[in-house]
């Protein structure tokens, strides 16, 4: 880190509950490079809404991330098994996170959006019970951005092979150390955390089900390397209320149509209502085939 620059960086959401002020902090700050942005929960006051994102920032890269990387290279785990095949990195990444030996099999999300004529993917993972979301750069095709997204995470996770794949920028760290930018308006921080966990898990749960039912009814598998579906989330920049409004399009190559919800409050929560109008469309689908 430059000198003079601050090492951790803090951002404060408001909301308004009754008549009660609410706060939420997100910390940014750069490890090995690359500037990472993590959020808590409201808090009735500034000072706990910063204390709440700091406790569980440690809690995550100190404590949990660190002892797990010290325990693998201790037993020698990382190298034991080769590479599951796969035709594309969009594949690997997501048959490597089901193989991850210290977290609970973890199922690869993805969106993206379009700006300018090129394509942002973002690639949401959920490790050690915390989702993290990945951005690529933005590309001229769809398929570039997500594989780029891909590549990135493998990085990130220390796949063997891409250890080498990126490497910290220097005039790029100089240039955002004074003010780290802000995270891409499609990170999902109105959702990842939530008092109600067993609520998100649902979502979660329903979320993977409707794609498992996509793969099921139609007896086939996405084309090699693709994913079953492609999500892409339009913000309604008008609103100023809080969650955002968002509606959610997901275009399923298996059905060769698209699906587009209703504007609801919270990214997740239109994701929700896209999946829904997937699952009614299933269930005819197997009412038409059985009548």
């Amino acid at each position: 880190m430059p000198p003079n620059c601050p090492v951790l960086q803090w951002d404060y959401d408001t909301r308004m509950v009754g008549t009660t002020l609410e706060f939420r902090a997100v910390c940014s700050f750069l490890l090995d490079g690359v500037a990472h942005h993590t959020v808590g929960i409201w808090r009735p006051s500034k000072k706990l809404a910063q204390r709440d994102a700091a406790e569980r920032t440690l809690g995550l890269f100190v404590s949990r991330w660190a002892s797990l990387i010290t325990l693998d290279e201790l037993a020698g785990t990382r190298d034991q098994d080769p590479l599951p095949e796969a035709r594309s990195e969009v594949e690997l990444l997501e048959k490597f996170c089901q193989r991850l030996s210290w977290d609970c099999p973890a199922a690869v999300s993805w969106s993206h959006r379009w700006e300018d004529g090129l394509c942002q993917a973002f690639a949401e993972v959920r490790l050690l019970d915390v989702p993290h979301t990945f951005p690529s750069k933005r590309h001229s095709t769809q398929e570039e951005a997500y594989e780029d997204a891909a590549r990135r995470v493998l990085w990130y996770l220390q796949c063997p092979g891409y250890e080498e794949k990126f490497e910290p920028d220097t005039s790029y760290v100089k240039a955002v150390a004074q003010d780290i930018p802000e995270p891409s308006a499609c990170w999902n921080k109105d959702d990842n955390l939530q008092e109600g966990g067993d609520k998100s898990l649902a979502e979660q749960t329903f979320i993977l089900r409707v794609q498992d039912r996509l793969q099921q009814a139609f007896g086939q598998q996405p084309e090699s390397g693709k994913p079953v579906w492609y999500w892409s989330f339009e913000r309604d920049l008008k609103d100023k209320g809080w969650p955002p409004l968002f509606r959610a399009n997901a275009t399923v190559p298996l059905v060769n149509r698209s699906f587009l919800g209703p504007w609801e409050r919270g990214q997740r929560q239109a994701q929700i209502q896209t999946c829904a109008q997937i699952s009614q469309f299933l269930d005819e689908e197997c009412q038409r085939i059985s009548g």
